[in-house]
């Protein structure tokens, strides 16, 4: 009779072992988890720049630029000086320009000569007019021509513009040292920093540039002029050439990295 149940036992065991071998396997993910689903990008924008507030897409306009020069003999024997007078006006609105001109001389024999100047800094929408002088000792051009070479365009930080310099009119000088007029004048900063000032000396004669000078060369340091402040300057200017008007202008070329307080 024992063996009798326990070979039913056995049976009954081995038939469920059959029925559970049967059964539905169970769902399991495989190793690249099929269950799973893609979203695309996960790219946030987060690190992306905005263009429009940096207004990286701002057409870079060519400034419009006017030169006119005067020749004319120099105090110092056999010495002609060449005054130039550039105009350089900004037509941009995001950017400052900087360009760079090179002049092409002369002479009567066909001989030339080549020199080189460059603007300052014309911020958005500003107009700067500079003066350049440069003496040539035994030799006389009779014709310039100029070209520019190259327009540096930047962003500019905290730039005075021409417009918010205000410089004196010099009146006919008084006095004078040896060979040279001293024209004296102020200039005064309306802007919230300070600047370093170039002043350009223009003589007209019936309307027409016949010499020009300038402060701020090889030989006198930039003016330093404070923010809502003034200061003074002098150009020695050779008595060689008769005029009937005097014109200055100034041009901003630098101002410090923050406003004050």
């Amino acid at each position: 009779m024992k063996h009798r149940l326990t070979a039913l036992f056995l049976a009954a065991a081995l038939f469920c072992t059959l029925l559970a071998g049967c059964a539905p396997t169970p769902d399991v993910p495989g190793p690249g988890g099929g269950s799973s689903s893609s979203s695309g990008s996960t790219n946030n924008g987060g690190n992306s720049e905005s263009e429009g507030n940096n207004n990286t897409n701002s057409p870079k306009l060519q400034p419009s630029v006017a030169m006119t020069y005067n020749i004319h003999p120099s105090f110092e024997e056999n010495s002609y000086r060449v005054s130039y007078v550039f105009t350089v006006a900004n037509p941009n609105k995001v950017y400052s320009t900087k360009v760079r001109f090179s002049m092409t001389l002369k002479d009567a024999a066909g001989i030339t000569n080549t020199d080189y100047t460059f603007s300052p800094s014309v911020a958005p929408g500003d107009t700067v007019r500079f003066s350049y002088v440069k003496t040539y000792k035994g030799w006389r051009p009779t014709n310039v021509s100029t070209s520019r070479i190259s327009i540096d365009f930047t962003r500019p930080e905290n730039l005075v513009r021409s417009t918010e310099l205000t410089a004196a009119k010099p009146a006919k000088p008084s006095d004078s040292v040896g060979a040279y007029d001293n024209f004296s004048g102020t200039v005064s900063n309306n802007s919230n920093y300070p600047v370093k000032v170039k002043v350009s000396l223009i003589l007209k004669k019936s309307g027409q540039i016949v010499s020009s000078d300038m402060y701020g060369n090889l030989s006198t340091p930039l003016l330093q002029v404070p923010a809502h402040g003034s200061a003074s300057y002098a150009i020695m200017h050779y008595k060689d050439t008769p005029y009937d008007m005097i014109m200055r202008s100034s041009q901003p070329l630098g101002t410090e990295n923050s406003p004050p307080p």
